[in-house]
């Protein structure tokens, strides 16, 4: 019978015929930099202490801005790498439009640029405006002059005195001389108006009638078709838009989304989006506690023995609070970068390393899943027992044998040894520096055991497709850090490794982390979001 019903509903959609436009949402093709946080993020993240978000209840242009808030000095604000499309000495135009709700007075805000030219770091001013509280505000600029030997650089909203939340939206960035036009007005979505028009009507169920057949993958008309807000898009859907026409329903129902364990949660684009979104630039302090009522992992030194290396290895693994052999866990790699040994990335870095602490307090909170943290000593030679310099083959061949080893010896070690969730969905790799490195290339290489990838501060070297070939083997979440003060990598090479996948159309999280440095703050505050968004794709 439910069957026939659908066939029935199916026919009676699928024979409507008219023409109806749904919204176009596409960047000027000259523009250099377009960021209309229509779709996220576009990988701004906060400066300093402020967190951005992607909000829909305000916004100068479509449906969206980005949400600046958490602000503790006029610095902090909003911010993105301007990337390799902007050349130091060469003239561009530059436009962003703000706007703040929190203050009684007008503020001033700024459009600055941040470079370093190898010794220091500067922040000249872009463009300059005055907001009334409540009112967009024009920063422009037709014409600014990168200067000379800048690199590094990066763009971001600030304001002169004031430590307001504020909204930012259709900032542009291009060529001098190209012609910036004024964005068209806000609109704001409203379930059932697929086309955006302000009202629900026939042209709307021709438009719904459109996406079954087409299968669209535009995602503010899906949102808006999505009738009974359960997710997904179906005839479902289409009737409940025809009924509201005939004036059947006077409101759409919400229908809770039918959970099934395994079943795939989030698109890789969707979770990418999730996580860019909830970045920070320095993890909160109070990650780094150890806090009342809350029970934190224990820490074991182990050994596994190397079929690669023909000898035993050492490793730390974190084991969650109340770890049960009744349970499985999933598990992240965790490895360390060159010189370095197992102790680096979970006990003794810099200073003192927080990785116990940053993921306990994010398993209590609700915001990661109990997982087990492995943390292995990454050099493999049957030859040598440790890397002797950057520029010794040996010593780099020892490093990138543990892209096999960490599949031939140590997983299969860990999976005998301990509770273990196996399988993509429940293992995730990230490293640093040179360990990042080898977590790309794991990640590319082993495509079909790592459904998590992410690297910190990665060295330069890696190599690959950048690119899988079958979803099967696809991430669902791949995710690069880098410093802006790394005077060992610099910002370039993950940014590198940033604009190869950019190339490929591989989503993934570009994490720019302000004043982060080679070293512990980089590591801390990539660790802290990085755990967040690993083994959420599927329930």
């Amino acid at each position: 019978m439910k069957k026939k019903i659908l066939s029935i509903v199916s026919a009676a959609v699928l024979t409507l015929s008219c023409t109806a436009v749904a919204p176009v949402w596409a960047a000027e093709s000259d523009y250099l930099l377009h960021s209309t946080f229509e779709e996220g993020s576009d990988q701004w993240s906060g400066r300093g202490a402020a967190s951005v978000k992607t909000v829909t209840d305000k916004s100068r242009s479509g449906e969206a801005s980005l949400y600046a808030s958490g602000r503790t000095a006029s610095w902090n604000g909003a911010t993105v790498s301007l990337g390799s499309n902007f050349k130091a000495g060469q003239d561009y135009a530059f436009s962003a439009y703000v706007m703040t709700e929190d203050t009684s007075s007008p503020v001033t805000f700024y459009l600055t640029l941040q470079y370093s030219d190898g010794s220091t770091t500067s922040y000249p001013k872009i463009a300059e405006v005055t907001a009334e509280k409540g009112q967009w505000a024009h920063l422009e600029k037709s014409s600014f002059t990168i200067p000379s030997g800048a690199k590094d650089m990066q763009l971001y909203v600030e304001t002169d005195e004031s430590t307001c939340s504020f909204y930012v939206d259709e900032v542009v960035g291009a060529s001098v001389g190209t012609e910036i036009s004024e964005p068209p007005a806000a609109v704001q979505m409203s379930k059932g108006d697929i086309n955006y028009d302000g009202s629900i009507d026939s042209l709307d169920i021709v438009a719904a009638r459109k996406c079954l057949i087409n299968e669209t993958k535009d995602k503010k008309t899906l949102k808006a078709a999505d009738a009974d807000s359960n997710g997904v898009f179906e005839i479902n859907d289409a009737l409940l838009i025809m009924q509201f026409v005939a004036g059947k329903i006077k409101e759409f129902p919400v229908v809770e989304p039918v959970v099934v364990p395994g079943q795939r949660k989030y698109t890789m684009e969707e979770l990418t989006e999730i996580v860019q979104k909830s970045l920070v630039n320095n993890e909160p302090n109070d990650s780094h506690m150890e806090k009342s009522g809350v029970k934190y992992g224990t820490i074991k030194r182990e050994t596994y023995f190397s079929k690669k290396a023909n000898k035993n290895k050492p490793y730390n693994i974190l084991l969650p609070a109340n770890y049960d052999e009744s349970k499985q866990y999933p598990v992240l790699y965790l490895l360390h970068g060159f010189f370095e040994n197992e102790n680096r990335m979970i006990t003794t870095g810099n200073g003192t390393m927080y990785t116990r602490q940053i993921i306990g307090n994010a398993i209590a909170s609700g915001e990661a899943k109990d997982m087990i943290v492995v943390v292995p000593f990454v050099f493999t030679s049957a030859t040598m027992n440790d890397a002797t310099g950057f520029a010794d083959a040996g010593s780099n061949e020892g490093y990138d044998n543990f892209v096999d080893d960490i599949v031939d010896s140590l997983m299969p070690h860990i999976e005998s040894k301990y509770s273990v969730a196996t399988g993509r969905e429940n293992t995730a790799v990230t490293g640093f520096s040179m360990g990042g490195r080898e977590s790309l290339q794991i990640g590319m290489k082993h495509g079909d055991k790592f459904g998590y990838v992410g690297a910190i501060c990665p060295a330069p070297g890696a190599s690959g497709s950048w690119k899988w070939n079958s979803e099967s083997e696809t991430p669902y979440l791949v995710m690069i850090t880098g410093g802006t003060q790394d005077d060992v990598v610099g910002l370039n090479t993950p940014e590198g490794y940033h604009n190869n996948f950019t190339r490929n159309n591989v989503p993934h999280v570009w994490h720019v982390v302000q004043n982060g440095h080679h070293g512990d703050d980089s590591i801390h505050s990539h660790i802290y979001s990085f755990v967040r968004g690993i083994f959420q794709a599927t329930t």
